[in-house]
């Protein structure tokens, strides 16, 4: 059974303060809550964490129900435990048409090319502009398109404009560690929160997308689409 699970994350508490500070160590947890034998044919663990002003949420997607005590005992509240669902009722009413919101945090990163056809240098999308243009030249693959507005006037074109936008923008700079704990160098994320709405095209796409993950860093808080009902 694929699951969706969220849990506040107490940044007050110093097991708070370490996982929302440190992908890595969000990371662990959110993977120690499965256990190690975790078949991820139907899904892969995804997890994301939202803020919204000084509250911060943790969306955990997996294969099976996770064990929230993991990170609610060292970084959340006895009185706000997290809470699991079943994803399927979510994933079994997608159809061609259905128009929803979204939001998605993602790594918008781009090759260079390289000579002889060889994969060039990965780097990241780094203006507003470029990183809404990764993400729409995604859509097509992921089973979606973007819904549009109403021309605004205000560049004097009458076009309708994709209903997108990037909300948040950070650089992440972290230790990366090996299970036994030593490091093996740093990890420099340029990460990009969207949120619009958007139409199904494709729905077992958007089902792939929606269970495992959109672009890359996924282990790192990356990839996680969520959907909630269009405000209009």
């Amino acid at each position: 059974m694929i699951t969706f699970s969220s849990i506040p994350v107490n940044p007050h508490k110093r097991g708070g303060r370490r996982l929302l500070s440190n992908p890595q160590a969000m990371h662990a947890a959110v993977r120690a809550c499965f256990p190690p034998d975790l078949a991820e044919h139907d899904a892969r663990v995804l997890w994301r964490v939202d803020r919204f002003g000084e509250a911060f949420t943790l969306y955990i997607v997996g294969p099976e129900a996770p064990d929230l005590d993991v990170v609610g005992d060292q970084a959340g509240w006895p009185s706000r435990p997290g809470r699991t669902a079943d994803y399927g009722p979510l994933l079994d009413s997608l159809r061609p048409g259905l128009e929803r919101s979204f939001r998605l945090t993602a790594n918008p990163v781009r090759s260079l090319p390289a000579a002889g056809g060889r994969r060039g240098k990965v780097v990241p999308h780094v203006t507003v502009a470029q990183q809404q243009e990764w993400l729409m030249d995604k859509a097509v693959s992921c089973g979606f398109e973007l819904r549009t507005m109403p021309p605004s006037g205000d560049d004097g074109s009458g076009a309708e404009l994709p209903d997108l936008a990037v909300t948040r923008r950070e650089d992440l700079s972290f230790s990366r560690r090996t299970e036994r704990g030593r490091g093996s160098g740093t990890v420099t994320l340029r990460t990009a929160t969207f949120e619009g709405s958007l139409r199904v095209t494709d729905v077992d796409a958007l089902r792939r997308a929606l269970t495992q993950g959109i672009g890359r860093a996924r282990a790192y808080g990356c990839g996680l689409l969520t959907l909630a009902r269009a405000t209009s």
